[in-house]
Order: C-alpha cells, then sequence, then structure tokens
C-alpha cells in the first residue's frame, strides 16, 4: 500500500468528523511519511498499523477531547459515546468480540437511557399531577375549604418537589454521560492496546 492510498482509506474512515478535524489528522500522518521518506512508506505503515486501527483511535480521542472541561454539556457526552461506538466499529476488532463489545455498550446505553427516562418522566408527572390537585383544590374552595385547602397543599408540595428535582437530575445526567464516554475510551484503549501487543 502506497502512503496516497493509505491517507485515502484513512479519510474515507474519518468521514464522520468535522472536515477540520479530517484535515489535521491527514496533516499529521501526510508529514509523519514525509519525514520517514518514500523508502520507509512499508515499515511507517507496520508501525501504525491499518487505516481502520489508527482511524479508531482518532475517533476515540476526537470523542473524549474536552470532556473534562466545565463546559461539557450533556449533549457532548452523548456525542462522545457516539463517537466511541463508531471507533470500536471502525476497529479491526474480530467479529465475535465486536458483537460481544457492541452488546455490551449498547446495553449499557440502553440502561442509562432507562434510568434517565424514568427519573425525568417521575419529574414530569410530580410537576403535572400537582398542579392539577392545585387547580382541583381551588374548584372546590366554595363548598369545602378545607378540601380545597388539602388539595392545593399537596399540589403545592408535588409541583415543588418536581421543580426541586429537575436541576440536580440534569446534573447528574450530564456527569453520568461523561462518565460512561470516558469509561468507554477506557475499554476501547485497552481493547486497542490488547490488538496491539498481539501482533
Amino acid at each position: 500500500m502506497s502512503k496516497e492510498e493509505y491517507l485515502k482509506e484513512l479519510r474515507q474512515k474519518l468521514k464522520k468528523l468535522p472536515n477540520d478535524e479530517v484535515d489535521a489528522a491527514l496533516d499529521f500522518y501526510g508529514e509523519y511519511f514525509d519525514e520517514a521518506g518514500e523508502e520507509n512508506t512499508e515499515q511507517i505503515i507496520k508501525k501504525l498499523g491499518s487505516p481502520s486501527l489508527v482511524a479508531s483511535q482518532i475517533l476515540a480521542e476526537y470523542a473524549v477531547k474536552g470532556l473534562d472541561n466545565e463546559a461539557s454539556t450533556t449533549k457532548k457526552g452523548f456525542s462522545a459515546i457516539w463517537f466511541i461506538i463508531l471507533a470500536i466499529l471502525a476497529s479491526p476488532i474480530a467479529l465475535p468480540l465486536l458483537i460481544l463489545i457492541i452488546s455490551l455498550v449498547f446495553a449499557l446505553v440502553l440502561m442509562f437511557g432507562a434510568f434517565i427516562f424514568t427519573f425525568f418522566t417521575v419529574i414530569f408527572a410530580l410537576v403535572f399531577s400537582g398542579i392539577i390537585s392545585a387547580i382541583a383544590g381551588f374548584a372546590v374552595i366554595t363548598q369545602h375549604w378545607q378540601t380545597s385547602l388539602f388539595f392545593i397543599g399537596i399540589g403545592l408540595t408535588a409541583s415543588g418537589i418536581g421543580i426541586l428535582l429537575f436541576s440536580p437530575l440534569v446534573l447528574v445526567t450530564k456527569s453520568a454521560s461523561l462518565s460512561l464516554a470516558k469509561w468507554l475510551k477506557r475499554l476501547f484503549d485497552k481493547i486497542t492496546r490488547g490488538r496491539k501487543e498481539e501482533k
């Protein structure tokens, strides 16, 4: 394989990345080949590994880039998880192991999604039922004021609990998504390191 063929295949594997990231990666590896000299192309390819392996490492690095910043968001965490899944899919892993890893990753993501969805549903239910209870309380205020106060109190309490829980749950979602992305990156690093040591 020539340098041009290697870089062309690498570009193809990185097509999910933003253009500036692809260009930066190709510039880096292009210069790496140039510095080694044309006569050493074969050794460089052997040292780097296949374009699939290099692409998977670039995707994984891109996924966790900036995750430690305070400005990282839940969206960035989910995006990182997605890019690590792409990195795993792009890496040259044996099919049975790939199926096992992808199944594990999807199980974790589904479990995480179900957990978050359940808690957001509970919060929504608390706020909504609280509002309904308060409206019902106001509706019977002329008939039985004690019952009215009871329903209004229950409604305001439920809505208040729901509103108070919203911010902590957003923070937990953000933290959990970033932690899951970092854990997947470590898993990916172990897999690819193991592959390199086998060679």
